[in-house]
């Protein structure tokens, strides 16, 4: 996408503006006359007056289209190579043919309303005409990869039928964001099938992973480079399509309005664990597909009274508690587990607290006899460490 030139935006603009009072004068002095001629009062019969009526209307017309000009020519112009510019070559080419369609539909129309009287047969056929472009526009534009893959396995002779079951590239596009990228979970949950659509990566959002890996700072450099080893891993899997685009917005300064955009044009979703991110996208009515709920939607369900063995790492806040920790990186508070820290015990869950930062496991050891120990008062001042 090119940026327009102010002074050729301007010059266009004021070119619009002379042509507009010269063709407004004109029409304005025509319906003068118009009127003059035929009114049989006093415009037809002082001829000063009537001069004064021309020139009147044509003032008006020149003043009404030099105000307008641009709104009819330019503005529409820049409209129309904007729009052109960030849509993808598959929605022009959808939104076309609806457009053919919706035409050549509206042609048998018009034939079959012609007889109508007054003119009314004219008129319905221009309503429909315009109704059903815009709708074949639109439905156009939308279903654009359905369309283009029905045109594709006809072309090339495919069972569509055989073709028509779910295949893994029929969910809806994913663009990525940096956070993901530098998170790198995107690879093993992309391999495993969980995102069936097109992993779209737009061309600024690898400038931002260079920037980061070229700074001087070295954490965020080991960032950066971890963000494009990310990026090649899922240029290799074989079963993930990533795709490259080169769409952006150099009006859009911002990368989060930009990733919006891009999402908004390609109709995709957004993969991100930035805060700001997201809120913004749901603003836009963007869908947010989040690591972190994926990964507490996974997280295996723990109950009271579930009997586990927990590797004591650490002792707790609280006196004669010990820390552990599950695969997923649950915090587990164990009673009493202070002595047998570095080691290996059985215990059985006395509750779960779940927070908005993630979730905390109370759990007691499983004393020789068989009885349970009770958990602490102190375990309600323990803090939630894992997120």
């Amino acid at each position: 996408m090119h940026a327009h030139d102010p002074v050729r935006v301007r010059r266009a603009r004021t070119l619009s503006r002379f042509i507009g009072v010269a063709t407004g004068m004109a029409l304005g002095v025509l319906y003068g006359t118009f009127i003059v001629s035929n009114s049989s009062g006093f415009l037809n019969q002082n001829r000063a007056i009537a001069l004064i009526a021309l020139l009147a209307s044509g003032v008006v017309g020149a003043i009404c289209l030099a105000l307008a000009a641009p709104l009819l020519s330019v503005d529409p112009f820049l409209w129309l190579e904007r729009m052109l510019d960030e849509a993808p070559a598959s929605q022009i080419i959808g939104a076309t043919l609806g457009l053919v369609v919706a035409l050549l539909v509206s042609a048998l129309v018009a034939v079959l309303l012609n007889p109508l009287p007054w003119g009314l047969g004219v008129i319905i056929s221009i309503a429909v005409a315009i109704a059903l472009a815009y709708v074949a526009v639109r439905a156009g534009s939308r279903r654009r990869d359905a369309l283009l893959d029905a045109f594709a396995r006809r072309a090339t002779g495919a069972d569509v039928d055989a073709m028509d079951g779910p295949s893994p590239q029929d969910g809806q596009p994913v663009v990525l964001d940096t956070s993901v990228l530098i998170d790198g979970r995107i690879v093993d949950v992309a391999a495993a099938g969980f995102v069936p659509g097109r992993l779209l990566l737009p061309g600024f959002v690898l400038e931002e992973l260079q920037r980061i890996a070229d700074s001087a700072d070295p954490i965020r450099r080991a960032k950066g480079r971890r963000g494009l080893g990310v990026v090649e891993q899922l240029q290799q899997e074989r079963d993930v399509r990533c795709e490259l685009i080169d769409l952006d917005f150099p009006g859009t300064p911002e990368v989060d309005s930009r990733l919006v955009k891009t999402a908004r044009v390609r109709g995709a979703a957004i993969m991100t664990q930035d805060y700001n991110l997201n809120r913004l996208a749901q603003i836009e009515g963007v869908r947010v597909l989040n690591l972190n709920d994926l990964a507490n939607a996974v997280k295996p369900i723990v109950a009271a009274g579930e009997a586990m063995s927990i590797a004591i790492v650490k002792e707790g806040k609280e006196p004669h508690q010990g820390v552990g920790y599950l695969e997923d990186g649950t915090m587990v508070v164990v009673e009493n587990g202070r002595e047998h820290q570095d080691e290996t015990v059985s215990v059985t869950v006395t509750s779960v607290l779940q927070t908005a930062a993630g979730r905390m496991i109370f759990a007691a050891l499983d004393s020789a006899d068989g009885e349970r120990a009770r958990p602490a008062r102190g375990q309600r001042g323990a803090r939630v460490a894992h997120r």
